[in-house]
């Protein structure tokens, strides 16, 4: 009888586990996360932006809605882990945080237009930290993606968080036609994508 009771009880208890399991990764998928919540993050990094560039003396730029390649894209870093960039403009750039507020090195590169020096190459010269990295006239919009990553527990969220320094909605338009090929190569980028994050939607 105790045999009994003790398989009944084990069998419960892993019932119980399975399920916690279950619930917990259903919580951490970032298709599920709330729309809401995913706004909001989003805004957080958008001011982040925004204020960098006002103490930095600099014009506003233009937020743009993210384009369904920069959302499936930062999905697919979110549910494997790996770094992913827009292979097309080579604006967007993604990192994995626990504090939104933090003024990472993805967030000033996509607001000043400049990226941290490494080592002492000459266009870091005369002290200057930075180097460019946008043309800033060309580069005049941004777009933040944010998505939950599955790291993440209901006491410490973890997101995985993008950010695109984007070209004028003309230039992006037609940018296809200037290539050596024009179209060629366009859709390449989707074989890369999680299955789970295709035909994604912001």
């Amino acid at each position: 009888m105790r045999i009994a009771t003790c398989v009944v009880l084990e069998s419960f208890a892993l019932l119980g586990l399975t399920l916690s399991l279950h619930a917990q990764s259903v919580q951490n998928s970032p298709a599920d996360w709330p729309r809401k919540s995913r706004q909001d993050a989003e805004d957080t990094i958008a001011s982040k932006i925004d204020a960098i560039r006002v103490s930095a003396k600099l014009p506003p730029l233009r937020r743009a809605s993210p384009s369904l390649r920069e959302v499936e894209l930062v999905c697919t870093a979110a549910v494997t882990g790996r770094k992913v960039g827009d292979p097309i403009f080579s604006g967007l750039l993604t990192y994995v945080t626990a504090d939104l507020a933090a003024e990472t090195e993805a967030i000033k590169v996509v607001a000043l237009g400049t990226e941290a020096c490494r080592g002492k190459p000459p266009s870091c010269s005369d002290g200057n930290p930075r180097r460019l990295y946008y043309p800033t006239k060309r580069w005049p919009r941004y777009s933040v993606i944010i998505e939950l990553n599955p790291a993440s527990t209901r006491e410490k969220p973890v997101y995985t968080v993008g950010v695109a320094r984007r070209v004028s909605a003309v230039q992006e338009f037609f940018a296809p036609l200037g290539f050596d090929v024009p179209f060629k190569g366009m859709n390449e980028w989707k074989k890369d994508v999680a299955p789970e994050c295709r035909n994604r939607k912001d």
